[in-house]
């Protein structure tokens, strides 16, 4: 009998290997592509007030789309609404790859937004009801670590072959290529979805009407904290490029490999560690060393200072982010797994919205120093402070 017991007690089953390697194809379709969007936007003849709105667009048609993906992605059968996400996302970068003008552009944008509003969430949820509840700290980590591994080869592979499709034929034709990868990647998540066990469905009004499933206010708190942290982990990305060139600081690009790279072996670490010891443990911890990095950023006036950052960051938030995520799948029934996970990309996606906004208010008025400082110290010590204050009460909900 122990021996079953410990047979079962395993990620490796069918349905989360399925989902991991989806979600490691389509973390490589995105992040081949996310570097050179604002670029391919300027190339069809965007300008630049235009540029800033088309980047905005994907988070902002996201979070609108929320409202429907929720309820949607507890509801349907997850293995077949998995199979038209990942095909409309071959669509959209097909679309990117033809586009001829900004107004075309646009309509791909507004696709991918709708689909990123259900991947996401639909991926983290079909991974965390394929493992057993004992091993959900670690399923959620190591489904993270996809992301850091297309974010360390990713942007260096879309721009390789851009430049290279550049020097073969034109710059259209650049860009056309690496959308074409992107797809390809798409085209390649599809398989292993395709394989997934039958998910089913729930039994018609077991979850209640419709407008029930958008939020799950179980996990309000959470998704608070989930959304304090990815308004400051945006900053990076945002802002990391010009602050490095006001301080002269060259080979900046340094810092994002060192960041996927120690993010890439934090988050499995750290998630497994999440199932053996209670969350706290792990959370305030993180929370503590992701503040430093932004302090170690803020302070920093060379290339080495600047990795001590990126390593702590990494550190910071690759144990912090599946902790709140299994936190949130955690405070709901299994049944009620998609709605919890959708509602955590709604703090998501608006930290990410929020944070570049408030960043360049600072920097308009006081600089990129104290930027980092108010824009990655300050939101870590209201995250900290709330979860102390209210863990006692989240432990009671978990399941």
């Amino acid at each position: 009998m122990e021996n079953t017991e410990t047979k079962k007690a395993t990620i490796w089953t069918r349905g989360y290997i399925c989902a991991l390697l989806s979600n490691l194809m389509l973390c490589f379709s995105q992040h081949c592509v996310n570097s050179l969007i604002t670029k391919y936007a300027g190339f069809l003849g965007a300008s630049a007030g235009l540029i800033g709105i088309i980047s905005g667009l994907y988070f902002g048609v996201a979070c609108a789309s929320r409202p429907f993906a929720g309820p949607a992605i507890t509801m349907a059968n997850k293995k077949k609404l998995m199979i038209w996400v990942y095909i409309a996302g071959v669509v959209t970068n097909l679309i990117y790859a033809v586009a001829g003008g900004v107004g075309v552009f646009i309509i791909a944008r507004i696709l991918h937004g709708l689909q990123f509003a259900f991947v996401g969430s639909l991926g983290l949820t079909i991974a965390s009801d394929s493992v057993p509840r004992e091993k959900l700290g670690s399923a959620v980590g190591l489904y993270g670590a996809g992301v850091a591994l297309a974010m360390a080869l990713g942007p260096s592979m879309g721009i390789a072959l851009r430049d290279w499709a550049t020097l073969r034929w034109d710059e259209a034709g650049g860009y056309t290529a690496v959308f074409l990868l992107a797809a390809f990647f798409m085209f390649l998540a599809i398989i292993p979805t395709i394989l997934l066990p039958d998910m089913g469905r729930p039994e018609k009004g077991a979850l209640g009407a419709w407008y029930k499933n958008i939020l799950a206010t179980e996990t309000l708190l959470p998704t608070v904290f989930m959304g304090l942290i990815s308004m400051s982990s945006t900053m990076f990305n945002a802002y990391m490029v010009p602050y490095a060139e006001t301080l002269g600081i060259p080979n900046i690009a340094i810092f994002f490999t060192v960041y996927a790279l120690v993010l890439l072996g934090a988050r499995p670490i750290f998630g497994k560690l999440a199932d053996k010891v209670d969350i706290d443990k792990v959370l305030i911890p993180s929370l503590i060393i992701f503040a430093l990095s932004f302090v170690a950023v803020a302070l920093g006036r060379s290339l080495a200072m600047m990795l001590v950052g990126a390593a702590l960051a990494a550190i910071g938030y690759g144990a912090a982010n599946p902790s709140i995520q299994t936190l949130c799948i955690r405070t709901v029934e299994p049944e009620r797994r998609g709605v919890a996970s959708n509602t955590q990309f709604f703090g998501m996606d608006l930290g990410y919205f929020l944070g570049p906004a408030l960043g360049g208010f600072i920097v308009a008025g006081s600089g990129y120093s104290a930027m980092y400082l108010c824009t990655g110290v300050i939101p870590q010590v209201i995250c900290l402070i709330l979860f102390v204050l209210t863990w006692r009460s989240l432990r009671k909900r978990l399941y």
